[in-house]
């Protein structure tokens, strides 16, 4: 039965969606920080701030990519 509700390849790619969210958020948000610190002499904050931002935007985007998955049972 391929391409079921429970998939093995689904599940594959959602795991992909998820990694490529939050690792992808969190290095974006290191490298701005990295770069604009670098920029405005102030690396310490801009590095902390750009990396909570970094997670929260891939938290968020895991969050939306789940949400069907997560769904209230209709």
């Amino acid at each position: 039965m391929t391409g079921g509700k429970r998939s093995p390849w689904r599940a594959m790619v959602l795991v992909s969606i998820i990694s490529s969210y939050i690792v992808g958020g969190t290095v974006s948000g290191v490298f701005m920080g990295l770069w604009l610190g670098n920029q405005f002499g102030a690396k310490p904050f801009f590095l902390v701030t750009f990396l909570l931002l970094g997670l929260g935007t891939g938290f968020y985007g895991v969050y939306r990519a789940i949400e069907p998955f997560i769904g209230d049972g209709k």
